[in-house]
């Protein structure tokens, strides 16, 4: 492992480019040029769900050219390839309903992302003699790891697969995620996205939905089946990584790694129909087996046979593939479908007993189920539910605030040995050891999708906000900059440009529909001086101060994330994007955790981190 960890960054850092000819560029250029004259064109007089259909292919050829990203001989004829079919896409919505929306086979398709605006691509393969008359299953299929591909080879080989054989009548639906990031932060919404996108097209039943994924896949497979447990007929997940201490050798990660590591949510497989794959002679068979272990130290108990681990306990499947490297074994393969099948023939099903854990209120929810608020941030919430004729039990950990989910012939909500009415909805909040019906939160909480960390504010829309008037500190330059490095390394790894705009041309709308990403200081961003009046820290011209820890303003830099104080359902971070950077990108995508909580302090002479934490679930210094 310790050599193919090695042998990535190397190889990424090595890759060769094979430049496309004078004519080709010439070509790539003119074509580019048609097509944005047409999309200019197309949009005052097509829906924007007809537009990003075209539009995405001109993105693809902008993008491949701009990172110069010809890591194949094959590329620059596929770049022309893919602007032809651009073009052609934009002649066709100009005279009307455009045809692919009705096309089977292979179809690649857009939507408009609300992180940043940008166009992102999928493909959704459609079985021969799909009209939408009932509603159809879904496969989500979750790519591998691979460091030449881009959005021009997505397309080009999405928009030349094969149609699929008439005995599979499910659509499948492969997801771009942003390229390889192992489908964490923007990544992690672009899988959503596309779901969406494919369920307002087209007819699919939401309870018959499989989530799958090989490699970079698996991991994304392992990440997006247990922390959103509740949203799968079953999962399944092969040779992908579920952990960064050991994956990546990672001596003492923050305690933050608890947000993404799948090893951490093992529990949840008791939620979601599982199926967990590695080949006998692939290093990463160790990622099932770290999996099945942790259930079996949650009391799960699974006995061999033959390759595969079964159990009677839970529904789910370990299989192995004897003698195999990294690969799908065809016969472990159709066992697993077989398992698959069997699951997303009758739909999601809550099943009667289950164990639902998380460490941060981002992934709170697992059926009648919701974790509202954490005691300790980054420690393990968990909730153990079981379900009787008329009553909801629920056993907690660390769980300050609980919503319970009752409905039909549930008449009693139990937790924790306490007995309350059973309602459709209700909230119950800890206090001294002893539950009760909670009142409304207190504006300073911290609750779903309003928790932190810092790199949490780039899940979801956000608009970056840099003085009207540029400060002339040293701190101001050195914030202007990080500006700048979040621009480059989030377009070329998140694949979209971010928002930017002054503080003086920031809109009420934008404070509504986007989390606020200020850069500059207090005296020369107004936003920031804004959420100071709010937060527990203080900086002023002389310093910066935490606690009873005190930084020299002039040469320290305030990043944090916060509520926004003029509209608290949203973030107002300032002074960071990502807190992982391009060396982390090119390295394995376990190392794409947080490398700060809600708040850090950066010395602006060598540009390092020398305090960081987070704050409590009332959005004050921990203790």
């Amino acid at each position: 492992m310790r050599f193919a960890v090695a042998f990535l960054a190397l190889t990424l850092a090595a890759q060769t480019r094979f430049p496309p000819t004078p004519e080709q560029r010439r070509l790539i250029a003119d074509k580019t040029a048609e097509l944005q004259s047409a999309i200019d064109q197309l949009r005052p007089r097509v829906s924007d769900e007809v537009l990003v259909d075209a539009e995405v292919y001109l993105k693809a050829a902008r993008w491949i050219v701009r990172f110069d990203e010809f890591y194949a001989e094959a590329y620059a004829a596929q770049t022309l390839a893919v602007l032809d079919s651009g073009l052609e896409r934009a002649r066709l919505a100009a005279t009307g309903e455009p045809p692919w929306v009705h096309q089977t086979g292979s179809v690649c398709r857009a939507y408009r992302s609300r992180v940043d605006g940008s166009v992102q691509p999928y493909a959704i393969t459609v079985p021969p003699g799909y009209t939408g008359a009932s509603p159809a299953w879904l496969e989500v299929v979750l790519h591998g790891r691979g460091d030449t591909q881009n959005e021009v080879s997505f397309l080009y080989s999405h928009g030349r697969a094969r149609p699929q054989p008439a005995n599979h009548p499910f659509l499948q639906l492969d997801v771009w995620g942003r390229g390889n990031n192992a489908y964490r932060w923007a990544g992690e919404t672009d899988v959503f996205e596309a779901i969406d996108s494919v369920r307002t097209r087209y007819r699919i039943d939401p309870e018959r939905i499989v989530l799958r994924g090989f490699s970079m896949g698996g991991a994304g497979a392992w990440h997006l089946g247990l922390h959103f447990p509740d949203q799968w007929a079953a999962m399944e997940a092969g040779a992908g990584f579920v952990d960064t201490q050991v994956y990546a050798k990672v001596a003492n990660p923050p305690p933050y790694v608890t947000i993404y590591d799948a090893l951490d949510y093992a529990a949840n497989a008791t939620a979601v129909p599982t199926v967990g794959y590695g080949g006998e002679d692939d290093p990463q068979l160790r990622a099932s087996v770290a999996i099945r272990e942790e259930l079996e130290h949650e009391g799960y108990a699974f006995h061999k046979d033959g390759y595969s681990y079964l159990t009677e306990a839970l529904q789910a499947l370990f299989l192995v593939g004897p003698k195999t490297q990294h690969k799908f074994e065809p016969e472990a393969k159709k066992k697993s479908d077989a398992f698959l099948l069997s699951q997303q023939s009758h739909g999601i099903l809550e099943p009667s007993a289950y164990r639902f854990v998380t460490y941060t209120e981002r992934y709170n929810r697992c059926f009648r189920v919701t974790i509202d608020q954490l005691e300790r941030q980054y420690q393990r919430a968990q909730v153990d539910v079981h379900l009787a004729e008329h009553i909801t039990e629920a056993a907690t950990r660390n769980v300050a605030r609980l919503t319970l989910h009752g409905g039909g012939s549930v008449k009693s909500f139990r937790i924790d040995g306490q007995t309350f009415p059973a309602k459709v909805s209700a909230t119950f909040e800890r206090v001294k050891n002893s539950w009760r019906a909670a009142g409304p939160l207190p504006a300073l909480s911290k609750q779903h999708a309003l928790q932190g960390p810092i790199d949490d504010a780039f899940l979801d829309g956000f608009v970056c906000v840099k003085p009207a008037s540029a400060g002339a500190s040293p701190a101001d330059a050195f914030a202007l900059g990080q500006l700048d490095r979040f621009a480059e390394e989030f377009a070329h790894w998140m694949r979209g440009d971010i928002r930017i705009k002054t503080d003086r041309d920031l809109t009420a709308a934008d404070q509504t529909g986007f989390n606020v990403v200020a850069f500059g200081t207090p005296a020369s961003n107004p936003l920031i001086a804004r959420v100071l009046e709010w937060a527990p820290i203080r900086w002023d011209n002389d310093a910066i101060v935490v606690g009873s820890r005190r930084f020299d303003a002039a040469t320290h830099l305030l990043a944090m994330v916060y509520p926004n104080p003029d509209n608290p359902r949203r973030y107002l971070a300032i002074n960071s994007g990502h807190t992982f950077h391009e060396a982390d990108f090119r390295g394995t995508n376990a190392l794409l955790y947080p490398r700060a909580g809600d708040w850090a302090v950066i010395d602006i002479t060598d540009g390092k981190t020398v305090a960081e934490g987070a704050f409590d679930r009332n959005w004050q210094l921990e203790k």
